[in-house]
Formats: structure tokens, C-alpha cells, sequence
């Protein structure tokens, strides 16, 4: 049954060891106080020195609308055609190399000009005090700082470092031409400088065009705004706010020469070969007017016979179905070129009135179906279902206007052979006419072909130049160009909560490290919930002077909080034992340092004023303490000589300052302590010590370090076991325990030394006397 109870107590202790209490986690944060202030400043500061030197970042941004129209009809009136381009085509092209060369063509960064300051560096973009024109004689000096001092009116001074790692100085004035190994340089003043406002250490960087790229790179990002809106967003990021709002803008306005320009390119290489084609037919037409001409001067005549006339007529409308049916075939064949390319579609309005509404219908559907795809080939991937759909489509489009287009082809070369057969036919009834009216009438053919082809070359290349003309970019500018006046980063507030919140997170991963980590009993309430024993009482911390020593300090009279808290143990002893008188009480602990001497001296005190005659009797041979409490120095005669029968009992007694309060020292120290306690010189001492004194306190030795407590206990009437706080570690309390259990101390009780009271919200005898006591005296 007894093992049952302990197993019990030993878990409860081991749930209350492991359980949450926030008593002692507010004992523990009251204590790191200094702890939290110290990382919630130092994260504070740091936030503010990153603030403070670090170099503001601006972005300057704009939005644009992208809807690339051409409005050209026949003559300028008509329908109107659309050419929208996927946004993220426009967005490649805008982040393209090819493109940022022109950007940096129009915006002169090939030189940069910056400014030491304390701290940080400052670019002077457009407003250097000074210009450089330069000559790069070797590319290592390329993205190199040579610094630049204005230390005059009309000279400066710079310095460079060679490729061999030499350092150059050398003093100049204004417009001279500096020639070296590596470069020439020209530095001239500009309408910024302002002696002296302007003294001081500068440097400037010649740019490499890779660097530059790779800056624009960096730097300027372009992402879809909406895409059902067609609109997307162009920023820059930049130290300098002016700089990244010229770039942006540059890129606003090259953006639109360039979209156009790339647009009519391929209209303007089709209006070149209709220029060449014009000039080849134009020369064979004034060649057959000249024949003409020299035919009617030399024959006189041109009316030949009524069937001749008829024949050549006839041979002229085969002629001119031959060509349409042949022009009709040739676009068809690029149609068909330009869909195994997945190409636009480039028919002109005329090719599109003549042919047949049903292959109308399917050039359209097929052109819409890719339009489609390539607008929505911008907002997924080739492997999304909308994709895959969408291809599907195309690809039934595509077989469908496949199959009427070889259908139509396959009607035209039939038509073709047929026109070619008939001409045929009738050429060789001509050949039977006069062969001087066939040549004419042959050449008249030949001219009303040319004639005509003629005309159509010259209606496509009108159509081309409308389409030129009426290509416009529908570029509008939703949102111009910014000039940043708040930087993007760093951002001050998001800076200083980030610093704040990691010294608050700091410090409270830090408590609560701590608070794992201490197992040390830190409160009454925690005691209480650790023991089974009853807590006799508590001794306040001294907090008067620092104590290097056990010390008495108790003080007839005294109003302290130790002297009134020792007679709360005083008044508690009286009532555990009830009627029965306690003449020997033992004072122990686990460890040294909790403090039992400072109890047992300053509890002898206290009881002594009472006129109860008090012998504190020190136990603990090996480092005794009791005699050091009073400021005596160590005796030759004691407790080890008295239980070696070598001195008499009132030769080891000595008396202290307060009345009725004695002590025995331990006397010099014997190699066998726990021998000596065990004899029975040691049982007839405590008899004469109880018909001598009313009380007799007996400081052991701790129990945690050896056993010679535990027979002095058995021989007492009470047993005091001291645990201190913020000292003695919870496993100490096994110790308690097991002494009660193993030895049935039936008057086994605890007080809680050295306790803070400022930091407890109770305490017998003392929390609520907080205020009244005087701890001066």
C-alpha cells in the first residue's frame, strides 16, 4: 500500500514537473526584463542603421494599351482589318536586346557620374558638375570608377588604377585633353558647376554596352496588366528617380516607332517587287505601242477579215481567262504556302470578291481560329486543355479549308486545260490566215495582256500603300511615365515593425528557452504543488547588504521582514507540535548554499529573545559555518573533540552577543564524521544538551552529499528541511520526499528561504505585512 502512495507521488510530481506554470513564466520574464529591452533595442537599432544606410530604390512606372489595327479599304473606303499581336509577343520585344539598342541609342548612359558621400554614393544623372568625352584605347577600362576631385575653379584632380595594379594621380584643367596608354578623356564644366558648392570626391564609369544591357535587363520589368484589356505595365527601378522616369518614357516612345516600323516591313518588301514588276511591264507595253506605231505607218491599214477580227477576239478573252484563271492559281498555291507555315493570311479584298463564297467563308473561319490561338497562347502554355482545344480546331479548319482550296484548285486546272486547248485549237485555225494578220492580231493580244496586267500590278501596288497608310498602332498611353517621390525600398515602417517584431519574437523565444531550461523552484505556490510535506513557513531574501558569508542579522526588536517571517516559523513550530515541547529540532538541506546555517543561526536568534535558552550545535564537520555567523574564528574545541572524549562540554560552549543564545563549533575537522555521529557519546551529548537548554538546533551536513543528517533527524523532535529559491532545482524535492518515506518522519517540514517577495503576490506572514516592515534595521 505504501509503494502504491509513492508510485502515486512520484507521478504526480513527475506532471507537475513536466506541467505549464505561468506564475514562474512571469517570474522568469520579470527577471529578463533587461534581456527583452536589450534585443528589442538592438533589433531596433539595426532596423534603423539599414534604414538609414541603405541607398533608396524609386520605380517609375507607365501603362500601356496595345491594339494594333490597319484601317485600309480599296481607295480608302471599306472595311476594316484587324492585326492584334499577342501581349506576349509585345513583351519578348520589350524585353528584347534588339529593342533596348535603340532605347540606349536615344538615352546617353555611356558615361555615369556619381557623387562620395559620408555614407553612401550619390549618381549625378543630369546634374554633374562635369562632362567626360572619351576614347577607350583598352577595354578593361570599361565599368572601371576613376575618381574625380574638384579641389579648384579650373582643375581637378584624378586617380585610376592601371591593369598592373598601379595607382595614378594626376592634376588637370578643364578642356584639356588627357592621352594615356589606356584612354582619352575630356572633361569639361558644365552648367552645374558652382565652385564651391560643388568641391569635393567624385567618380565616373565609362559603360559597356553589356553592362548596360544587362542593367535594362535588371531593371525593367514588363508583365500583363490585363489581358482582356490588352494592357500591360512597363516600370523601372533605379537609385535615381529621374533617371528611371526618362528611361520609361524612352521606352514609351521608341516603342511605338519601332511596333509600326516592324509591322509594314513585310507590306513595304511586297511594294518593292510590284515596283520592279511595273517597270519590267511597262517596257514591254511601249514596246508593242512603238510596233503599233511603225505597223499602221508602214501597212496603212489594220481592218483585216470579219473572221480574223472574230478569232483574235476570241483568242484574246481565252487569253485573258487563261491569265485570271492562272493569277487565281498562283494565290491559291501561296494561300496554301503560307497556311503550312501557320501564317497570316495576307488575301487582298479583290482576290477576295472573286472567289467562291464557300472557300470565302473557310478563309476566314480558318483566319479567326488562328488569331485565337495566338492571343491565347499568351495566358497558357502549349499544354493546357484551352490550347490543345484550340488546336484541334485549327487543325479541322485547316483540313477543311485544305480540302475546298485543292477542290477549287483541282475545277481551275481543269478550266486552265480547257482554255489551253481551246486557244490551242484556235491558233491553229489562225495560223491558216494571212500571216501578216495573224502577227498583228498577235501582238494586239499580247499588248491587251500586258496591258491589263499592268493595271492589276498598279491596283495591288495602290492597295499596299493604303494599307501603309492606314496601319496605325492604337498605342494609347493609360498611364504615363511616373516621377517616384517615395522610394519602394527600403520601406522605414515595414523596416522598423520587422525589427521590432524579431526583438519581440527574440525575446520571447529567449524566455521561454529559459524557462525550459530553469528547473529551479522560483515560487511558494510552485513548492506546494512539488511537496507533500507541509511548508512550515518562508524566509524572505536579505536584499539590506550582500552577504558574502553566513551571517546573523537578526536584531532584538527588529521589524524586518526576515525577523517577522522567522517568527511566523517560530509561532508554526509551536502549533505542530501542540502540547508536546520541541528540544532538538535539525535544520538540513539537499545541497550546500540553501541556506540552512543563515536559518538555523538567525531561528536560534529569534527564539533565543523569547528568554528560551538556545544551543545551536554545528553538525557539519567537514565545512562548518555556524561560528563564522557570529564573526568568531574557528575552534580548536568542539562537537569532533566532545565526541572523542577529549574536551568537556562547557569547554566547546560559547556564548554569543544575545542573551541565551549559544553555539558549539564543529572543532577541527575528523577523517571519520559519519562514525563520530553514529556513536553513542554522540546520543549521551543530545541528552545533556536537552536537560541544559530548552531548544538545541542541530545544522547537518546536506542530505544530498552525505548521511549524516539522517541520524541526527531520527534522534529530533522536528525536522526542518530548507529549500531556497531560484537555487534548489526541482529534483530536490525526490530527496524530501524519500526522507519522509523511507524514515516515517512524522515532523518532517520545509521552509522556503530566500525568497523574492517582490515578485510574489502572497507569502504567510509577509504578503500581507508588505509596506509595514523595516528592512533597515
Amino acid at each position: 500500500m505504501a509503494e502504491q502512495n509513492y508510485t502515486g507521488v512520484q507521478e504526480s510530481e513527475n506532471d507537475l514537473i513536466n506541467s505549464f506554470d505561468p506564475e514562474k513564466l512571469l517570474h522568469i520574464l520579470r527577471k529578463s526584463l533587461i534581456w527583452i529591452f536589450l534585443f528589442v533595442g538592438t533589433t531596433t537599432t539595426l532596423a534603423f542603421l539599414y534604414v538609414r544606410y541603405t541607398k533608396p530604390v524609386y520605380e517609375s512606372e507607365s501603362i500601356l494599351k496595345l491594339e494594333f489595327q490597319s484601317e485600309a479599304t480599296e481607295l480608302g473606303l471599306g472595311a476594316r482589318l484587324t492585326n492584334t499581336e499577342g501581349l506576349s509577343g509585345e513583351i519578348e520585344l520589350l524585353k528584347s536586346n534588339l529593342f533596348f539598342s535603340k532605347v540606349l541609342d536615344a538615352v546617353d548612359l555611356d558615361v555615369s557620374y556619381h557623387y562620395y558621400g559620408r555614407y553612401l554614393t550619390d549618381e549625378r544623372y543630369k546634374n554633374s558638375p562635369f562632362k567626360v568625352t572619351h576614347l577607350l584605347k583598352h577595354t578593361s577600362f570599361y565599368d572601371r570608377p576613376i575618381d574625380l576631385v574638384i579641389d579648384g575653379q579650373d582643375s581637378f584632380e584624378i586617380t585610376y588604377e592601371t591593369t598592373n595594379g598601379q595607382v595614378v594621380s594626376g592634376k588637370y584643367e578643364y578642356g584639356q585633353k588627357i592621352v594615356t596608354d589606356y584612354f582619352d578623356f575630356t572633361i569639361d564644366k558644365t552648367l552645374y558647376f558652382d565652385f564651391p558648392r560643388v568641391e569635393g570626391k567624385y567618380f565616373f564609369t565609362v559603360n559597356s554596352p553589356r553592362n548596360l544591357y544587362n542593367y535594362l535587363q535588371s531593371n525593367v520589368k514588363v508583365r500583363p496588366e490585363n489581358f482582356n484589356a490588352k494592357t500591360i505595365r512597363i516600370s523601372l527601378t533605379d537609385h535615381n528617380q529621374l533617371k528611371a522616369r526618362d528611361l520609361v518614357m524612352a521606352i514609351d516612345t521608341l516603342y511605338l516607332e519601332y511596333t509600326k516600323e516592324a509591322k509594314n516591313q513585310a507590306v513595304q518588301q511586297k511594294i518593292q517587287w510590284l515596283n520592279s514588276q511595273i517597270e519590267e511591264t511597262e517596257a514591254k507595253v511601249e514596246g508593242f505601242e512603238n510596233y503599233f506605231e511603225n505597223f499602221i505607218i508602214e501597212k496603212k491599214t489594220t481592218n483585216f477579215q470579219s473572221e480574223i477580227g472574230k478569232t483574235i477576239s476570241r483568242l484574246i478573252a481565252l487569253d485573258s481567262a487563261r491569265f485570271n484563271v492562272k493569277s487565281t492559281l498562283n494565290r491559291i498555291t501561296e494561300i496554301k504556302s503560307e497556311m503550312s507555315a501557320e501564317k497570316d493570311l495576307t488575301v487582298s479584298p479583290l482576290l477576295m470578291a472573286e472567289l467562291p463564297g464557300i472557300l470565302s467563308s473557310r478563309l476566314g473561319n480558318y483566319q479567326e481560329v488562328l488569331s485565337e490561338r495566338r492571343l491565347k497562347s499568351t495566358s497558357y502554355s502549349d499544354n493546357s486543355l484551352v490550347i490543345k482545344r484550340l488546336d484541334d480546331k485549327l487543325e479541322m479548319a485547316k483540313n477543311d479549308l485544305q480540302k475546298i482550296i485543292d477542290e477549287y484548285q483541282e475545277m481551275l486546272t481543269k478550266s486552265y486545260d480547257q482554255l489551253t486547248n481551246t486557244k490551242q485549237r484556235l491558233e491553229n485555225q489562225f495560223s491558216k490566215m494571212p500571216s501578216t494578220g495573224t502577227e498583228y492580231s498577235k501582238n494586239s493580244r499580247f499588248y491587251s495582256l500586258q496591258e491589263e496586267f499592268l493595271s492589276s500590278l498598279r491596283k495591288l501596288k495602290m492597295e499596299m500603300e493604303i494599307t501603309i497608310a492606314g496601319t496605325v498602332a492604337n498605342f494609347v498611353v493609360l498611364s504615363p511615365a511616373s516621377y517616384p517621390t517615395v522610394p519602394i525600398q527600403p520601406k522605414p515602417l515595414l523596416i522598423y515593425a520587422i525589427g521590432i517584431s524579431s526583438g519581440v519574437f527574440l525575446s520571447l523565444l529567449f524566455v521561454i528557452i529559459r524557462y525550459l531550461l530553469n528547473n529551479k523552484i522560483s515560487s511558494l505556490k510552485e513548492l506546494e504543488k512539488l511537496i507533500s510535506v507541509p511548508i512550515l513557513g518562508t524566509v524572505p531574501a536579505y536584499t539590506s547588504q550582500k552577504l558574502p558569508l553566513t551571517r546573523l542579522v537578526i536584531n532584538p526588536g527588529s521589524k524586518s521582514g526576515i525577523s517577522e517571517s522567522l517568527r511566523s516559523i517560530r509561532t508554526n513550530m509551536e502549533f505542530l507540535n501542540g502540547t508536546l515541547e520541541t528540544q532538538i529540532m535539525t535544520i538540513t538541506s539537499t545541497i550546500s548554499g540553501e541556506g540552512k546555517t543563515f536559518v538555523a543561526v538567525n531561528l536560534g536568534a529569534i527564539i533565543a529573545f523569547t528568554k528560551k535558552k538556545v544551543c545551536i550545535v554545528d553538525l557539519d564537520m567537514r565545512k562548518p559555518k555556524v561560528h563564522l555567523a557570529f564573526n568568531d574564528e574557528p575552534k580548536s574545541q568542539g562537537v569532533s573533540t566532545l565526541l572523542i572524549g577529549k574536551t568537556k562540554l562547557e569547554e566547546c560552549i560559547v556564548k554569543t552577543e544575545i542573551e541565551n543564545l549559544h553555539y558549539i563549533p564543529a572543532g577541527p575537522t575528523p577523517p571519520n564524521p559519519s562514525e563520530l555521529i553514529l556513536n553513542e557519546e554522540y546520543r549521551e551529548l543530545l541528552k545533556v544538551l536537552k536537560e541544559k537548554y530548552d531548544l538545541v538546533i542541530l545544522d547537518t551536513p546536506p542530505v544530498g552529499l552525505v548521511t549524516d543528517a539522517v541520524l541526527s533527524m531520527k534522534l529530533s523532535d522536528l525536522q526542518l528541511y530548507i529549500v531556497r529559491s531560484d537555487y534548489s532545482k526541482r529534483s530536490f524535492v525526490r530527496a524530501i520526499e524519500d526522507l519522509k518515506r523511507i524514515n516515517h518522519f512524522s515532523n518532517l517540514t520545509v521552509i522556503f528561504n530566500g525568497l523574492n517577495m517582490r515578485n510574489q503576490g502572497y507569502g504567510y506572514g509577509y504578503g500581507y505585512g508588505y509596506g509595514y516592515y523595516d528592512d533597515s534595521k
